[in-house]
């Protein structure tokens, strides 16, 4: 696009000096008329007479042309700052210089001109020139703080950046800003470029319902979070309480570190600092393209990863199964509307429901079974074992069951590092559920898989967004303990291997994704910390709190019975592991259905125990210690031929705790 025609706001076409071509043309003439009004009036000053009118008008033009040359180079008609000053001053001394040269080298032009009465008519002329240019720019303000529908702007802070916003405010005529005043803290100055100091930032409430601000705008880049904080609480306090925002460092926007926010967007693989995962897509497409696939657990942060992965892939029936109506809706409208793919049904259903999950086996018939919905925050599932055992241990025999019997080619089962020798219920249950769906192995045409990953970066209840929320309110971020360790992994890298091994896997195979080396959770708070743009223990404080029931310092990705074996794909090998019977897990199942019923969570998990031995309870699941008889010794009415005796008082015997 011509630099001159560049248009830099709606509805207002500037060449690159910042005038438009009418406004040009306007000043031209005045400035001429100036000219020659200042020649004149200097011919009245001193008794200085000319009656050679060409001649004085031949000044005028010298006037004129040298110093429009000097200005309008750089020429503004919405502001007026000591540097157009300074070029009104250029121009009328080059100007000067060139109407004294003319005089004194060329004497028959200009033979009745004087040295004295050039420079009277410059300084005029500067004089006339400044004062009409300022009159602009006071006109041009008044008309924009007088636009009726503008926002309200109070301005925090004085320095420099507060200087630049507030003419920025001012220039621009399109921005449906208008400047209240500014406030600071300890300042001597009263105006910030003309603008009036209100007051202090403690005198926000007041000053805010007195003018009825709209948005408060912090021009202090440098500002720690608590001041941050300190001023949202304060205009928070008013009836209508005005937007707050936070004007970024110039620095901070060279250097990549602002977006749209403070606190800048974090790049989940900038975390794991390693590779991301390549997948081969090829090998999918026959599994997926034109085939009924379905999804339990969809409107989750895995489902709904899986959903969007899948759906590239054109299936002929994409099912979304999960109990949440909010978040089914949400992923099946994300496929509509950004993925232009329409081709879904959504099914509120809950997975341990055996008729619901029977209906919608029979009636669709998937090909390809996902396996996601579970129960999985680890100290939730501590405190709700008996529902945990019904989801993620009945559930999915349920959905295996109906996979089986319908004639599906594959079940995929989610699974979880935490199923390794587990120290929580969401990984004993998580094993549990690999035991059954290997158990299914060749007892059917469908070829159950299981896939088992780390922790996922970014999913709902995980702890990036549970540090970045904790960032972005000022701190501190907590973490459980220095030491502990986890595998990460990001959502779709996840998704992508958990579909390479649906393609690539077997009847009864576990699948373990290769998720690099275990990160600290320390260093992952320390990292969100620094991809915020804020610096750890100056800006945000860490503080550890204790370990949580069920959690462990270090997570495993194989059992101690489990060898592996690679596979042609670097990321993904397999889990060598022997297999339960069958008839052994159906038995197990009822004992489970008849424990759940009776809210009976210990002898849930003494079945689950059963299968998984290697199971280590935390303390708050041990059974209590027994409790000491206390026998008091009771006076009998001695007799003749007797001894003392010990007898047991039914009122002095503590009672046994109910198991």
């Amino acid at each position: 696009m011509p630099l001159k025609t560049m248009k830099l706001s709606p509805g207002f076409d500037t060449t690159v000096r910042g005038i438009r071509p009418e406004l040009r043309f306007g000043l031209m003439i005045a400035d001429f008329a100036f000219f020659v009004a200042a020649v004149n009036l200097a011919t009245g000053v001193g008794d200085i007479h000319s009656a050679h009118e060409p001649q004085l008008l031949m000044l005028a033009g010298l006037l004129f042309v040298t110093g429009a040359y000097v200005q309008w180079r750089y020429e503004s008609a919405r502001t007026f700052d000591f540097h157009d000053v300074l070029r009104l001053l250029y121009g009328a001394l080059s100007g000067t210089l060139l109407a004294l040269a003319c005089v004194w080298l060329l004497p028959n032009p200009l033979e009745h001109m004087s040295g004295r009465l050039v420079v009277i008519a410059a300084m005029l002329g500067f004089i006339l020139r400044m004062f009409l240019r300022i009159a602009l720019v006071m006109l041009r303000t008044y008309v924009i703080t007088r636009r009726p529908n503008a926002q309200r702007v109070l301005v925090v802070g004085v320095g420099m950046p507060a200087v630049s916003l507030v003419r920025a405010i001012q220039e621009e005529r399109n921005l449906p800003m208008r400047l209240i005043g500014c406030v600071d803290d300890g300042v001597a100055v009263k105006r910030v470029d003309g603008v009036r100091i209100l007051g202090t930032i403690d005198d926000l409430p007041a000053i805010i319902a007195r003018t009825q601000v709209d948005s408060v705008i912090v021009a202090i880049p440098a500002a720690p979070l608590p001041l941050i904080n300190r001023i949202k609480d304060l205009c928070s306090r008013v009836e209508h309480p005005p937007k707050v925002k936070v004007l970024p460092d110039a620095l901070d926007i060279l250097n990549d570190k602002v977006t749209v926010s403070r606190i800048r967007d974090i790049n989940l693989e900038d975390v794991l600092d390693r590779e991301p995962v390549v997948v081969d897509t090829a090998a999918l497409r026959p599994h997926l393209e034109n085939q009924v696939v379905l999804v339990t657990g969809a409107g989750g942060s895995i489902g709904s990863e899986l959903c969007r992965q899948i759906a590239t892939f054109e299936p002929k029936l994409l099912l979304l199964l999960g109990h949440g109506e909010n978040s089914l809706f949400a992923i099946e409208q994300e496929l509509r509307n950004k993925y232009k793919f329409n081709r879904t049904k959504m099914i509120l259903a809950d997975v341990a429901d055996g008729p619901a999950i029977r209906s919608v086996f029979s009636t669709y018939r998937p090909r390809i079974v996902f396996h996601a919905a579970a129960h999985k925050h680890v100290p939730i599932v501590e405190d709700n074992i008996c529902e945990a055992v019904r989801n993620n241990v009945l559930g999915t025999r349920t959905v295996a069951l109906a996979a089986a019997a319908s004639g599906s080619a594959k079940f995929v089962l989610l699974s979880t590092d935490k199923a390794v020798n587990p120290t929580s219920v969401m990984g004993l249950t998580k094993r549990m559920a690999e035991l059954i769906c290997q158990s299914f192995a060749r007892g059917s045409a469908t070829e159950f898989v299981v896939v088992r990953f780390g922790n996922v970066l970014g999913s709902r209840g995980s702890v990036v967004p549970t540090f970045k929320q904790q960032v972005a309110s000022g701190g501190p971020v907590t973490i459980t303990h220095r030491d502990m360790m986890r595998y990460f992994m990001t959502i779709p890298e996840a998704v992508s291997l958990v579909l390479q091994a649906m393609s690539m896997g077997n009847d009864g195979e576990v699948f373990v994704l290769d998720m690099g080396d275990p990160i600290k959770i320390l260093h992952l708070a320390e990292q969100v910390i620094r991809l915020s743009g804020l610096e750890p223990y100056r800006d945000i404080e860490i503080v550890e709190t204790n370990i949580r029931p069920g959690e462990k310092l270090f997570e495993e990705i194989l059992t101690h019975k489990e060898d592996f074996s690679r596979t042609s794909h670097q990321r993904l090998f397999i889990a060598k592991q022997d297999r339960v019977d069958y008839t052994r897990i159906g038995v197990a199942m009822e004992r489970l259905l008849r424990a759940i019923r009776m809210s009976d969570w210990r002898v849930a998990l003494d079945v689950l125990r059963e299968f998984v031995p290697e199971f280590t309870p935390g303390a708050h699941l041990l059974p209590p210690a027994p409790a000491t008889i206390t026998v008091e010794r009771a006076e009998i009415p001695s007799a003749p031929s007797t001894e003392s005796t010990e007898i047991l008082s039914p009122a002095i015997i503590t009672p046994l705790p109910a198991q």
